[in-house]
C-alpha cells in the first residue's frame, strides 16, 4: 500500500478541525465534538481506501504470454484465413523468434 498510517491520521486530523471549526459557532461542543470525532473516523478509514485505490493503480501490468499450438490442428486453425504469402511471412517470422529465443 502506498504511504503510511501518518498519512491516514493527518487526514483524520484535518477533517476533525475543519468541522470542528464549521460547527462550533453553530453547536454546543458535544454535538461538535461527537461531529468532529465521527468525521476523524471517517477521513482516517476513507485514506485507507484512497491509499489502495493508488497502490492498485501504480501495480505493474499482468504480462501475459501465449502458449505454442500442441498440435498441428491448432497451428493449422490459426493460419486459416491467410494467403500463402503472409502464411510464409508468418511462418519466417516465427523461425526468427525460436531461433533468437534459442541465442538467448
Amino acid at each position: 500500500m502506498a504511504g503510511t498510517v501518518i498519512i491516514n491520521i493527518l487526514l483524520g486530523i484535518f477533517g476533525f478541525f475543519i468541522v470542528f471549526l464549521l460547527s462550533f459557532s453553530a453547536n454546543s461542543i458535544t454535538t461538535t465534538l461527537t461531529r468532529s470525532a465521527v468525521t476523524f473516523v471517517l477521513f482516517f478509514l476513507s485514506g485507507y481506501l484512497f491509499r489502495w485505490m493508488f497502490a492498485y493503480i501504480r501495480k505493474d501490468p499482468v504480462k501475459l504470454t501465449v502458449m505454442p499450438p500442441s498440435k498441428e490442428e491448432d497451428l493449422q486453425q490459426l493460419m486459416k484465413g491467410l494467403s500463402e504469402e503472409e502464411a510464409q511471412k508468418v511462418a519466417a517470422y516465427i523461425r526468427h523468434m525460436l531461433q533468437n529465443e534459442n541465442d538467448s
